[in-house]
């Protein structure tokens, strides 16, 4: 055992040692009461002796001596569920024969040292049990068990993949998958990732470059069922079709010892080629870890960015990859250590924790080891509560951008005024590029001056640039072919400077300005990339055009086969109206000569189906809608 000096004499340590193992591994009936009169003994000596050092016990109603803290053994004999009688921190942990300690979401359990468990620990899916000491002990004995409970998101088809990290240790590929689909679970062998060929189209057509697809496709190993899962490593899985439901989220439960202590996992670099070098790892521990303090423990092994899966769009032929479908890459959250974070396909921006059993990508800098250790371990009762806390203060100026669309595009990007950062490429501590494997269906992201060959998913940026001057050029990106109706909004708003200033959107195709702290904005575009149409400026004295303080609507009537009357309530009166088909193709274009708030158009060849109206307003404003002709 180790040796802890809590006691301040010889003659009590060496007792102490003596019958420690008795005190905290009761393998039988007896054992337990010799522990039980061995403890009151030493209680007796510690109070006589005023020393600190004691235990107290859960009978299943109450503690023997007051509620456990980070000086008192906690010895469980009795059934303790911690969201009835609540979270609680302990020098030791001793649950018997016969009893469950559960966590339950949103409480935890810290302990500083050894854990023995004869009975059982059970960690629900948004539980916290944290061991704080590097070389304490967690151990089962006799017919003692651990789990961590674990929920998949809500997954839209079986097939869809969720990233795992077994939480304990012993456990195996078909124990802790066993819902799974055992032709569908993969460990990543970064090894042997290599990227320095882009495919076209997904149609087995290559040139030099970067796409973060592995170039002959062996990095994606299969699992046999009999393999242990490996603490720290990164595996991915789907469900099974059998009884499968889609939205349900799905339980796997992990079994065997709680992993704790300094865990290393080994880091692989193919040399200085320009691909990303990817590594697929995750979080070993029955809690959530703090990305902070793995940055910073990892630093000169791994990149200054985390990828989370968040997935929510469905496989396609047209992605490209390694299989005849592929999922969509924009789907990764990201996390980056100076900038901050954005979110993925599910819309939700992550916090700064890695909660427990989660897989995650990092960039390899080296070959080494990345290392996880109980400081990153965070007991409380909210950070393990998303599967894939801003601790920024909230002067620090960040804005997040929302791209959506009517037929489910999702995206965002985050540009961060931090410490530390320059308006230069700083590396992905604090300029995170969007993983581009496959292509997008559509993206919005941001530019730096003489970078090319990145579109940045986050940006940090010099405080000292947010000026009222400022220009953030914003690129959109699109291959979808069908007339579409996308949206650029504020998602998050952070900060002194950007809270107190007006946010507008210059849509330089059309020379206009939107509010964006009012209103969101709707635009058509055709397919390519588009690296100018769009920046974010803040004073009105850039405007060619006055800015409205109020985007205009429209509404639209059919009052007979052959007209259609395009009518708004708003301030400005309507300048243009322009339809498109919903392959995207203009079939009418008509100027308000009136100038008035309501235009009536003549269209007597115009057949019924959705289209799509696009109205300019006198102000410069634009607003756009699918409208439907009946007759």
């Amino acid at each position: 055992m180790n040796i802890k000096l809590h006691l301040p004499t010889l003659f009590l340590l060496v007792a102490f040692s003596y019958s420690y193992s008795t005190i905290l591994s009761p393998v039988n009936a007896s054992a337990t009461t010799d522990s039980h009169r061995f403890l009151e003994t030493l209680e007796t000596e510690v109070d006589a002796n005023s020393l600190f050092f004691s235990s107290t016990t859960w009978d299943g109603n109450s503690w023997s001596n007051g509620t456990p803290n980070i000086n008192l053994i906690c010895i469980i004999d009795g059934n303790y569920t911690t969201s009835t009688h609540g979270s609680f921190e302990a020098l030791e942990l001793q649950v018997n024969a016969g009893y469950t300690l559960t966590i339950s979401n949103n409480t935890y359990c810290k302990i500083a040292e050894d854990v023995t468990v004869a009975g059982n620990i059970q960690v629900e899916n948004k539980g916290a049990f944290v061991q704080v000491d590097e070389t304490g002990t967690f151990t089962l004995v006799g017919a003692g068990t651990s789990s961590v409970n674990k929920y998949t998101t809500p997954l839209e088809n079986w097939y869809n993949y969720t990233y795992w990290s077994s939480p304990v240790s012993g456990t195996t590929v078909n124990q802790a998958f066993a819902f799974s689909h055992s032709g569908m679970r993969y460990w990543f062998d970064a090894e042997k990732f290599l990227d320095v060929l882009v495919e076209i189209n997904n149609e087995d057509s290559y040139h030099p470059g970067h796409d973060d697809i592995d170039d002959d496709g062996d990095d994606w190993t299969l699992l046999n069922g009999a393999t242990v899962l490996q603490p720290g490593v990164g595996y991915a899985a789907t469900h099974s079709p059998i009884g499968f439901v889609s939205n349900n989220s799905y339980q796997y439960n992990f079994v065997g010892p709680l992993n704790t202590g300094n865990i290393n996992v080994s880091i692989y670099f193919n040399g200085n080629n320009g691909d990303n070098d990817w590594n697929f790892i995750g979080n070993p521990y029955p809690s959530a870890i703090s990305a902070d303090e793995f940055f910073s423990e990892n630093s000169a092994v791994v990149g200054g960015a985390i990828y989370l899966w968040s997935h929510a769009s469905s496989a396609s032929s047209s992605n490209s990859g390694n299989e005849a479908y592929n999922f969509n890459a924009d789907d990764y959250a990201i996390i980056n250590a100076g900038s901050g974070e954005v979110a993925g396909g599910s819309t939700v921006i992550p916090n700064r924790y890695i909660p427990s059993g989660q897989g995650f990508f990092v960039q390899g800098l080296t070959n080494g080891t990345a290392k996880f250790t109980n400081d990153m371990r965070v007991a409380d009762t909210n950070s393990n509560s998303q599967f894939f806390r801003q601790n920024n203060t909230e002067d620090t100026n960040k804005l997040w951008i929302n791209l959506t669309s009517d037929n489910g595009v999702f995206n965002q990007i985050l540009v961060a005024y931090v410490d530390g950062a320059t308006n230069e490429d700083d590396g992905n501590y604090y300029d995170a590029p969007r993983n581009l494997s496959g292509e997008s269906a559509s993206i919005i992201y941001t530019q730096i001056e003489n970078v090319s060959d990145k579109k940045f998913a986050i940006q940090g940026k010099a405080p000292e640039g947010l000026t009222i001057d400022e220009k953030i050029p914003v690129g959109f990106f699109t291959s979808i072919t069908e007339a579409t109706l996308y949206t650029l909004s504020i998602a998050k708003i952070q900060g002194d400077f950007l809270t107190a200033n007006t946010v507008l959107l210059k849509d330089n195709l059309y020379d206009t300005y939107t509010d964006l702290t009012l209103n969101d904005y709707t635009f058509t575009s055709e397919t390519g990339d588009f690296t100018d149409r769009f920046e974010i400026v803040f004073s009105r004295q850039l405007l060619s055009v006055a800015s409205p303080e109020k985007a205009n609507a429209f509404s639209v009537f059919e009052p007979d086969a052959n007209t259609l009357v395009f009518k708004t309530s708003g301030d400005a009166s309507i300048h243009a109206i322009v339809l498109f088909d919903m392959n995207g193709k203009t079939i009418l274009n008509h100027i308000n000569t009136s100038h008035a708030d309501q235009s009536t158009v003549s269209v007597p060849s115009l057949s019924t189906g959705n289209y799509i109206a696009k109205v300019t307003f006198s102000n410069g404003s634009v607003a756009t809608k699918k409208i439907l002709k009946k007759r």
